[in-house]
This record gives structure tokens, sequence and C-alpha cells, in this order.
């Protein structure tokens, strides 16, 4: 347990260090930060509302796919129900570091449902990197329309050169590969199995073999008849998600060519660089890296900026509250 909370306090220490840097970084990028929140106060509210619609739409996508990923041990839950469990575990990784809102989520979830929980936890990461395999498919796609000089502005606007930029491109790739891989072939029983049998090796009065073979379970729920159904559920919902960056980009003044190829980029870079720990809500390196990208297709910095952050916004605030809301009620009942 030391370990642990001793694991997280200095995960909690990288992350506040890397959003502070970032944030320093955003202020260096913008020629005026009063320009920019000029810029986010000029968007009209309801732009801002019906933006939190649309992307509020994503999240029964994003439940419906947590129900598929859950399977038998969902049980007889209702819908409503685990949507509410979703929305308060976004509502805690907003405000919680390190990503602990994945552990309150489970908490959550076992308030309506008793469930074991290392296979949720499983199922929760096989969530995540279902994300990541369509946000590659997008960025796959973004790279046949992608102006020319813009890995190159990207580059130079990052201070990072071109070949780290496509070797780590290369290596989410391959990643992403290798796990649809194990998916098909069903290795990942085999690697369990694997694993079980070293351990056993040093087996202690802590018997991890439950814990390992659930959680694996959870990670590899996603069974060859799944499999297309849920990247292209994952697909759907980034779509409406970065429909909804669409529609408030047109509100500002960004004079890009390729807008929309811009947008995409904006939204796969900058989720992606939710990989990246920070703070709670990962506020920091989601600032600057679509700052950079936008500005790398040629948008005027502070426009860019304050898009960044108004969009952040629209993601953070409204679902932490009503998030936070959802949790408050399901505890009460529980305690009834």
């Amino acid at each position: 347990m030391f370990l642990l909370i001793k694991n997280n306090v200095y995960k909690v220490l990288i992350g506040t260090f890397i959003s502070l840097v970032c944030l320093f970084l955003l202020l260096k990028i913008v020629d005026s930060f009063e320009k920019t929140l000029e810029s986010i106060k000029s968007i009209s509210i309801w732009y801002v509302v019906l933006g939190f619609i649309i992307y509020f739409l994503s999240l029964f996508l994003r439940t419906y796919r947590w129900k598929m990923l859950l399977n038998k041990h969902a049980g007889t839950i209702k819908f409503k129900s685990l949507l509410n469990v979703v929305i308060s575990g976004y509502m805690f990784n907003n405000l919680l570091p390190a990503r602990l809102g994945e552990f309150a989520r489970i908490y959550h979830l076992n308030l309506l449902k008793k469930i074991n929980k290392s296979f949720a936890l499983g199922s929760i990461l096989a969530e995540r990197v279902t994300d990541v395999v369509a946000l590659m498919l997008f960025l796959l796609l973004g790279l046949i329309f992608m102006p020319r000089e813009f890995i190159e502005n990207f580059s130079s606007n990052l201070n990072i050169s071109i070949e780290i930029i496509f070797f780590s491109i290369l290596i989410l790739s391959a990643a992403t590969i290798i796990f649809v891989f194990i998916i098909i072939t069903g290795t990942w029983r085999l690697i369990t199995n694997k694993l079980l049998q070293f351990l056993n090796k040093f087996r202690s009065s802590l018997n991890p073999d439950k814990y390992i073979e659930s959680f694996a379970e959870g990670m590899f729920s996603i069974d060859n008849n799944k499999l297309f159904k849920i990247i292209l559920i994952a697909s759907s919902l980034w779509a409406i998600e970065f429909s909804m960056f669409y529609l408030i980009s047109t509100q500002f003044n960004f004079d890009i060519e390729n807008l929309f190829i811009a947008i995409l980029f904006f939204g796969v870079f900058s989720n992606l660089g939710g990989i990246i720990p920070s703070t709670s809500g990962g506020w920091g390196p989601f600032e600057v890296i679509g700052t950079v990208v936008l500005t790398s297709f040629g948008a005027n910095s502070n426009e860019a900026a304050a898009f960044t952050i108004l969009v952040h916004l629209i993601l953070w605030l409204p679902i932490s509250v009503i998030g936070l809301g959802t949790f408050i009620v399901d505890f009460r009942k529980s305690k009834i």
C-alpha cells in the first residue's frame, strides 16, 4: 500500500511538472494572451452549448462499447446506470491526477453492481487501447491529405526532428498492429499463462493468479467477433468529438486552407498527447500540442490557443459538474 501511494505521489509530481512546463511553453507560443482571452469571449455561448451536446452524444457510444467489453460481467445493469458511471469516471479523471479516475470509476460501478475489479480495470485499459487504434486510423487517413509543409512546420515549432516524429508514429502503429494480432490469434492466453508460470517461481502469501487472469480477460475481452464492431464504435465516437471541434473552429479566424484536415490532426495529436503524464484533466499537453498543430497549418497563435483552451473547457467543465452529480446520487442510493 505504501509503495502504491508513493508511486502515485511521484506520478502527481511528474505530471504537475510537465503541465507547468507545457503551460509555460504555451505562453511563449502565443503573441498576446489578452488577445487569446478576447477570442474566447467573442464566441457565442450557444455554439459552446451545442458543442457540448455533440460531445455528450459520444459518451453514449463510449458506454455501449464498455458494456460490450464487460459482457456477461455487466449482467442486468441498466444502460443509464452504466452511462452515469462512465460520466463520473470522466469527472474523476478531470479532477484527479495520474489517471486515478479509472479506479474511481470501478468504485462507482461496484456501488451499483458487484463485479470483479481486476476484470473491470482490464476492460477500461482495453477501451484506452481501442481509442488509440481509432486515432491511429484517423492519423493514417490524414497523412494521405496532409500538406507537405505541415510536418516541417510541426517539427520546427516543437523543436523536434522529423525523424523522431515519424519514429513515434511508427512505434504507435506497430503497437496497434501487435495488439490487434494478439486479439485475433488469441496469443494473449499464452502470454498470460507464461507470466503466471514465471510468477509461480516466486510465490508468496499474495496469490496474484486470479488478479492477473481476470485482468487479462478484461484487457482482451475483445474477441474476433467483437473486434471490428468495437473499432467501428471507437472510430465513430471520435468522429463525433472531431465534429464538435470543427463546429467550434468555424467561429475562429484561422484563415486555414485545409481546415478540415487541420482539425483532424488537431484531434488526433492533442488526444494522443493524453499518453503524456500530466495533472488532472490533461491540462498543459493538450493546449501546447493542439496550438502547435494549428499554427503548423498556418493559424494565428492567439486564435489557435483560444480555440484549444475553449474546446478543452467544453470537454472538461460540463462533464465534471454532471459527473459529480451522478456520483453523489448513486453514492447516496447505495447507502440507503
